[in-house]
């Protein structure tokens, strides 16, 4: 089932997005929901930028109040406190959706936030905070916020694991949420977008060359196989993420022949990438049902999440980052200030390289700001017409937990630019869902025939085109362990009629995944034991 552009070419449709991320699907779904002709089309899998490497969290908002001295940094700037206030209550509203519609997708858990006497964020601060948060947002599903100021053994079993005891102020605890993996959440919503009529073509790079006689953007299409196509779009959305920069860069200067435009200087600056690194590891069973938040030493949000099983996940770090975060890695460096803070957090596990599981690491697409060197955290979309590419819009910064209202914005968008959809016919979008036929992490892991059924829907229903797509985006299996060669193999012969793979080019697919485990996700490669933690030693960690 190769790829090929052979029945795009010629394609006109109302919008284009470029960028199969969480908010380009979810924009391409409402966008084709409402009625309007959709491409949607990116250059690699879906997902498979920061969508796939984010901290998987569907936080309240509370983190949107952080700030190291909140009294004067909201006081002095009000704007900035209405700022976050929008973006916590925006959070709330995030959480009751997904919390209400995809169960399945999210898992709670209780959050404890621990404070010292030297802790910047205060017993008061989270008093202030969490009860803000309780009434801007719905009231579903509950915080459950209370706050535990002694006897700290007796109310959290894992406690005795937690640094300096007898000087812990307070323990504030409050419900969270993450997701199962939220490459799933994409590709059902670019799945939904293709079941509402749009065209979706992942491993399809687009660029925008000019505009026609008729104001609509010529987009050169390319796919992985060297197959070309034109297509014509009347508006064009560029969620890109950390690539917004480079795609806005490629577009055509206004200069063509049958265009009416001008001809336009370099585009401005949008993104500000930073790195966020995690490590995975398995945690007894006193920590099953909890998460931990802090601040770590240099005074941003560091946490201990659950993810399936007994495997947590702690991270992320935060550092600037500049140029291409394809299969971007963790570095010895980050690894090491992980597992630092993990131990001065909870000195009780005195967690060694040996207990990695994996780790995994991706880039923020934040918006450029030359005053925050870390950029700005706030979800904007930007109207490119003043870079001389009209009808051109870029959204950066848009988390994943607010990837529904993010597709809505969108459409409300296009709907401003190019008026109602001509293909409306008085539809009403369809509720959010997601997919019942792929495993979830929270589900026994499939075995025999039905994992090999799974892999197969993956290529045949799910635009699968490798096995890091299979594994990884569609069935979840390479995150919830580490995949042993004969894993690897049984994907691999599964699928190798289906994408028409050679027995040679199988082996490839295979020693290709392999290396992408080892040097992307710095996955140990030595036990496939389920019941003692991944043994990854300082050798096997190099790249």
């Amino acid at each position: 089932m190769p790829s090929t552009l052979a029945n795009l070419d010629g394609l006109e449709c109302d919008v284009a997005v470029i960028g199969a991320g969480i908010n380009g699907a979810s924009a391409a779904r409402e966008l084709s929901e409402a009625g309007y002709s959709v491409l949607l089309c990116d250059k690699e899998d879906f997902a498979a930028g920061a969508s796939s490497r984010s901290s998987r969290m569907l936080h309240c908002g509370l983190r949107y109040f952080e700030a190291e001295n909140p009294v004067a940094a909201f006081g002095l700037h009000p704007q900035r406190f209405l700022q976050a206030l929008k973006m916590a209550r925006a959070g709330m509203e995030a959480r009751h959706e997904i919390a209400a519609t995809a169960a399945d997708g999210v898992k709670p858990f209780t959050m404890c936030f621990p404070v010292y006497p030297e802790s910047p964020v205060k017993s008061w601060h989270l008093d202030v905070g969490l009860r803000l948060l309780e009434r801007i947002g719905p009231g579903a599903p509950p915080l459950e916020y209370r706050k535990i100021t002694g006897d700290f053994e007796r109310h959290l079993p894992f406690a005795g694991d937690l640094r300096d005891l007898d000087r812990l102020k307070a323990v504030a605890t409050y419900r969270e949420y993450v997701f199962d993996w939220p490459e799933r959440f994409c590709v059902d919503a670019a799945l939904e977008a293709e079941a509402a009529g749009a065209v979706v073509k992942n491993f399809c790079r687009a660029e925008l060359v000019e505009r026609d006689a008729a104001k609509r953007w010529i987009l050169r299409l390319e796919a992985k196989d060297g197959s070309i196509a034109t297509a014509k779009a009347r508006l064009v959305f560029n969620t890109a993420g950390t690539w917004i920069d480079e795609v806005n860069a490629e577009a055509g200067d206004g200069s063509h022949e049958g265009t009416h435009d001008a001809p336009r200087e370099g585009p401005e600056r949008l993104i500000r990438g930073t790195k966020g690194a995690h490590m995975m590891v398995r945690l007894p069973e006193r920590y099953q049902g909890y998460g931990i938040a802090t601040m770590h030493r240099q005074g941003m949000p560091f946490y201990a999440m659950p993810s399936h099983e007994d495997f947590f996940y702690f991270g992320p770090t935060e550092t600037p980052f500049d140029g291409d975060a394809k299969d971007i890695s963790a570095t010895d460096d980050e690894i090491d200030f992980l597992l630092g803070e993990a131990n001065y957090l909870l000195p009780g596990l005195n967690l060694t390289r040996a207990d990695i599981a994996f780790t995994w690491a991706g880039v923020r697409p934040l918006t450029f700001d030359e005053e925050l060197p870390m950029g700005r955290r706030s979800r904007e979309i930007h109207d490119l017409s003043q870079d001389g590419m009209p009808n051109v819009f870029a959204m950066t910064a848009g988390p994943v937990m607010s990837h529904r209202s993010a597709g809505r914005v969108l459409r409300k968008r296009a709907e401003a630019a190019l008026g109602p959809a001509p293909h409306a016919n008085g539809k009403s979008a369809s509720p959010w869902r997601i997919s019942e036929t792929s495993p979830r992490l929270s589900q026994p892991e499939p075995a025999g025939n039905a994992r090999r059924a799974a892999f197969r829907h993956a290529v045949t229903h799910e635009h699968a085109r490798d096995l890091k797509g299979i594994l990884y985006t569609r069935t979840a299996l390479a995150w919830r362990r580490h995949l042993a060669r004969e894993d690897v193999e049984e994907a691999a012969r599964s699928v190798a009629d289906l994408l028409e793979w050679t027995p040679e080019r199988t082996a490839e697919e295979v020693e290709g995944f392999l290396n992408y485990q080892r040097t992307v996700f710095r996955t140990g490669l030595r036990s496939n034991d389920r019941s003692t933690a991944m043994p990854a030693s300082t050798g096997d960690m190099q790249p």
